[in-house]
């Protein structure tokens, strides 16, 4: 048996970068493995396989890979001893399992039971299930979760543009922004984004000048207040925010940002933001302008 100081209920400032706002609530607590610093919390809802990783998504999380039997032992000792549907399928090849993460996947000789394409863990090892099978699950989170990257304008004048990283980083509780110096390896600065919101940030793009340093502004895409905005900083300033735009209303969840050439001809950026009508799915953009916030045009999809 694990030690169970292996196991660390989360604080206060973790917890709150995650809420579970989903129709179904958490039935154990969100826990840390030591081993590989992820976190993992069960849901005893029954619910189909495809239901249980759209809902760990959701949380910024995916349905728990059991890559090792060491792994397997502190989930059962520590979270769960019955059957819950875990992150693998063999949809694409038939008899070919793969996890959700693209981790490899090794074959640890474990007993099967039943059939089907969708993989649960049960006392003895792994059960096949048909898609409308239904099952508690278990969600698992990263120590970061990388959301995306962009180019950024050479910051120190070494002839080389930078590279900025927006990830969650679940150990602090923070949306964090890393401006690496390509060239020399080097972190050129650190930005901290909104947290303990719904969702992940959804994306983050590189913007003009708008307080007249001569250094272009990061925006990242979140929910905040339960509708899509997105946090303006300065790249080299992570002191305050220069603007926080408020996108669509609160029947949308953000996807995606870009920018959109200067439409009212100020001389800076414009936003443009998609989001997912929670109701029946249905995708609108909507551009703003990045100094103003001026709403510019929206297409409905």
């Amino acid at each position: 048996m694990l030690n169970k100081l292996n196991k660390i209920t989360l604080t206060l400032s973790v917890a709150a970068l995650l809420p579970i706002t989903m129709a179904v609530q958490a039935d154990s607590s969100r826990i840390q493995w030591k081993s590989n610093k992820h976190f993992y919390q069960r849901f005893d809802q029954q619910v189909s396989w495809g239901t249980a990783q759209a809902n760990c998504q959701a949380i910024g999380a995916h349905l728990i890979t059991l890559t090792s039997g060491i792994e397997r032992g502190f989930i059962y000792t520590e979270i769960s001893n019955g059957n819950f549907w875990i992150g693998a399928n063999d949809v694409p090849v038939d008899g070919r399992f793969t996890w959700v993460t693209g981790e490899k996947w090794v074959d640890e000789k474990w007993y099967w039971v039943g059939g089907g394409d969708y993989v649960y863990s049960n006392s003895n090892g792994f059960g096949l299930s048909s898609a409308d099978s239904t099952r508690i699950y278990i969600c698992e989170w990263s120590a970061n979760n990388y959301i995306g990257l962009a180019n950024v304008p050479d910051l120190n004048k070494n002839g080389s543009p930078e590279i900025a990283a927006l990830y969650v980083d679940y150990i602090t509780s923070k949306h964090t922004v890393k401006i690496r110096d390509p060239k020399t390896d080097k972190i050129i600065n650190t930005l901290y984004f909104k947290a303990g919101f719904t969702l992940p940030p959804q994306g983050l793009v590189v913007l003009k000048d708008l307080n007249g340093n001569k250094v272009p502004e990061i925006g990242v895409l979140y929910t905040e207040f339960g509708q899509p905005s997105v946090g303006i900083k300065d790249a080299k300033n992570d002191k305050v925010y220069l603007n926080t735009l408020r996108f669509l209303d609160t029947n949308y969840s953000p996807k995606e940002i870009s920018i959109y050439p200067d439409g009212n001809g100020n001389g800076y950026n414009d936003i443009t933001v998609l989001g997912i009508r929670k109701p029946n799915n249905a995708p609108k953009a909507e551009t703003r302008d990045s100094k103003t916030g001026k709403l510019l045009n929206d297409t409905q999809f």
